[in-house]
């Protein structure tokens, strides 16, 4: 039988079609690795913006592609045809590429004072699992944004998956800081939330540099 019958697809043979799909998934792939690449260099040298746009394409690329469907008992993968559909080695790649690459918008955001878009990144980057990073830098929003509690717990989340990381608790102290100058209405508020203030010593420590992944 010839490699794009459906006898060959149900022996566990890829359809010439599905080839043809996996050839354009590997090559969108590459595409939306080059522009993540692009914008990490448009980061490093303080052009926000051009990284972000960089950033944008990588999900011009990714969005459409599928993630393969289960294989049935017989050991062969369902039809797949209709559907750009990632390679399955590639699955946990894809999902990584996803969440660094929105870590990285929510950094970009932060250096061009767009708290509210930083903290939809994040949020966004949380959607494919849990992220120190993903928590700090919405909790560095959220301080900016006067979101006292928010950015308190996010930073506590973020305390709880990276305890080892001095500019957690340096940001905490930044934000006790913030919360000491806030106006009467926004202590009260908030005011059981930072009942005491931080007592680790490394909330001495200086703020971590925000770097693209």
């Amino acid at each position: 039988p010839f490699p794009g019958s459906s006898r060959a697809a149900g022996r566990g043979l890829p359809a010439r079609g599905v080839l043809r799909g996996r050839m354009a998934a590997a090559e969108q792939i590459a595409q939306a690795e080059g522009f993540k690449e692009e914008g990490n260099r448009q980061y490093g040298q303080g052009n926000y913006k051009k990284a972000l746009g960089a950033y944008h394409k990588v999900f011009c690329y990714i969005n459409g592609l599928q993630v393969p469907p289960p294989e049935t008992a017989g050991g062969s993968s369902s039809s797949t045809s209709g559907g750009n559909y990632i390679p399955k080695e590639r699955v946990e790649d894809i999902k990584k590429l996803k969440q660094s690459t929105k870590l990285n918008m929510a950094a970009c955001y932060l250096k061009l004072a767009e708290h509210q878009k930083c903290v939809d990144a994040c949020t966004a980057a949380l959607e494919f699992g849990n992220n120190s990073k993903a928590f700090f830098r919405r909790g560095q929003a959220r301080g900016e944004l006067r979101d006292f509690a928010g950015a308190r717990a996010d930073l506590e989340r973020a305390r709880e998956l990276a305890p080892d990381d001095p500019g957690i608790p340096a940001e905490m102290r930044k934000l006790r800081m913030s919360f000491d100058k806030a106006d009467d209405s926004e202590r009260r508020r908030c005011a059981k939330m930072f009942g005491e203030a931080p007592t680790d010593p490394r909330s001495t420590a200086p703020a971590a540099a925000v770097e693209a992944e």
